[in-house]
């Protein structure tokens, strides 16, 4: 079958518009012609139709171009300039979407490229052949042939450049036009431009441009070019009706002279709404685009932060089990040893000794309430505080200190403490624990690392420097490599891999002191030894 129903509907519509928009421009230029140098929006329908359907509407623009040309031709060469009109058609298709145009023209070099296409491609090719189909049926003699030749490429490129953008706009957001705004605004547009035509009559036409122009650019920058190039749309009627009554601006000169303004009322302010607009588009829609990149950049690295913080976590975890494991290990060798005495005494006596349970039980109670309080201080310490609270930085640091005290004991690792300011702070007491305890820790691999360090110290000062609060961990292992000491603080990176190191202490010691808490935290070599300093504001 030639086509659908549904196809053969829409051919008939688009041949019937095609018709009714030719007649009425013959009608109101008041010619009996098939060229005509004032716009033709007959070829704006017809442009942005094949656009939009491609080749399947191809016989409703021959249909229209057909019955539209019989009121001044013969059937012959009206169905000969169909034919040219038709073909004519099917290059814009083919090479709107040769190059990739958007049919929504939204960046400006599907402006520019369906601009080109027309001026350079499409009118060139209708208006040599179909001037040259005149010139076969004698309709015009060869001697007009390149005057009817420009009138036909400028009628029909302005005709095109006219209507075929808005209606491709139109077509790309019908569904969020509001039908009534639209109105409006076209109804404003048309009032507008015959207020200054006819009730304060402007003679200039680059004056007229001006009241115009910059009210279509601003509802191109708030609404969107498909109500801006309406508005155009509008205004071109209206003055093309007021200029068929004889009246305003375009009909104060001789007739050249008025075409020229006419014609270069309309071009500018399509050109200028069409390239300006779309080139403000574009960049607020690059906005909106770098706008939404960035913010899920922002997102996908606080998600990256959050897994390396749990996996930060996960390795602490490792480190808490093995630091509880030291502060059992006392313990658990008195409950072993509480266990063997009260066995051996039992055996010898070949009796059970209630004084003797009782004594025994009561130190066992002991020594089991001193482990829960070390399970309970671990288990609060590592609880993320969900609100900043107001806490003693002093009784922090030494709870920190208590936590790893039974390993720096088992390596000989002394303490050395200065506090020269009482120093309560607002915020996270926990977080705040946790980067001492990573510190300490690494400085107590490195000491443990240096077989060469007879008296192993690591000295923690606490004091105020101005309006800030200055925290200085320092040990004595000889330092840190030159050529590392830049890269201790980023992800992944450790000196200790090899030794089940994840490479994310330090790294979130950094975010924690810096991004969470807005204070800083370096490191540098010094005396022997590595200094970190945090500083907390």
């Amino acid at each position: 079958m030639f086509c659908s129903k549904k196809n053969c509907i829409k051919i008939l519509i688009i041949a019937f518009v095609y018709l009714i928009a030719g007649e009425i421009s013959f009608s109101m230029l008041e010619q009996n012609s098939i060229v005509t140098v004032v716009i033709f929006p007959a070829e704006g329908f017809a442009l942005a139709t094949a656009i939009i359907y491609r080749v399947n509407i191809l016989p409703g623009i021959f249909l229209g171009q057909f019955f539209l040309g019989l009121h001044a031709l013969d059937p012959l060469p009206s169905f000969s300039i169909a034919i040219i009109n038709t073909i004519e058609a099917f290059i814009a298709i083919k090479l709107f979407y040769k190059f990739n145009l958007n049919r929504k023209l939204e960046e400006t070099k599907d402006v520019l490229g369906i601009i080109l296409i027309i001026i350079f491609v499409l009118q060139p090719f209708s208006s040599i052949f179909g001037n040259f189909i005149l010139i076969i049926f004698s309709i015009i003699s060869f001697d007009e042939y390149f005057s009817s030749l420009f009138s036909w490429w400028f009628g029909n490129s302005m005709g095109q450049l006219l209507f075929t953008p808005m209606l491709l706009y139109i077509y790309a957001y019908l569904k969020k036009i509001d039908l009534i705004e639209f109105s409006l605004i076209g109804l404003f547009f048309g009032l507008w431009s015959y207020l200054f035509q006819i009730v304060i009559p402007i003679q200039n036409t680059s004056l007229l441009l001006s009241v115009t122009l910059p009210l279509i650019l601003y509802l191109s920058s708030i609404r969107g070019l498909h109500y801006a190039t309406f508005s155009v749309s509008i205004i071109a009627f209206t003055t093309l009706y007021l200029t068929h009554l004889n009246k305003g601006v375009f009909i104060q000169g001789t007739p050249i002279n008025n075409i020229i303004n006419l014609n270069f009322y309309f071009l500018s302010q399509i050109l200028l709404v069409l390239i300006i607009g779309t080139l403000f588009n574009e960049k607020k829609r690059r906005a909106i685009e770098l706008e939404s990149l960035i913010d899920n950049a922002i997102k996908k690295n606080r998600e990256q932060e959050l897994m390396l913080y749990h996996q930060s976590k996960l390795a602490q975890m490792g480190e808490v089990i093995n630091m509880i494991a030291h502060q059992w290990r006392q313990p658990l060798s008195n409950i072993n040893g509480l266990v063997m005495l009260m066995d051996i005494k039992m055996s010898k006596e070949n009796r059970v000794n209630p004084t003797l349970l009782e004594e025994e039980f009561n130190k066992l109670e002991s020594i089991t309430s001193d482990m829960s309080s070390t399970i309970n201080d671990f288990r609060d310490f590592f609880k993320p505080n969900r609100e900043k609270v107001q806490f003693d930085l002093e009784e922090t640091i030494n709870h920190s200190i208590r936590l790893v005290e039974s390993m720096l004991v088992v390596d000989n690792i002394k303490i050395d403490k200065k506090y020269r300011d009482k120093v309560t702070l607002l915020g996270y007491s926990s977080e705040i624990g946790q980067v001492l305890v990573n510190i300490i820790n690494n400085a107590k691999d490195a000491l443990v690392s240096n077989q060469n360090i007879k008296e192993k110290r690591i000295s923690i000062e606490l004091f105020k420097r101005d309006t800030n609060i200055v925290i200085n961990i320092q040990d004595n292992a000889g330092g840190i490599n030159p050529d590392i000491i830049d890269k201790i603080f980023n992800p992944y990176f450790s000196t200790k891999l090899s030794k089940n190191g994840t490479g994310l202490g330090l790294y979130i010691s950094k975010m924690i002191i810096e991004e969470h808490m807005g204070g800083e935290l370096h490191v540098k070599n010094i005396n022997g030894g590595a200094l970190f300093t945090l500083i907390l504001k």
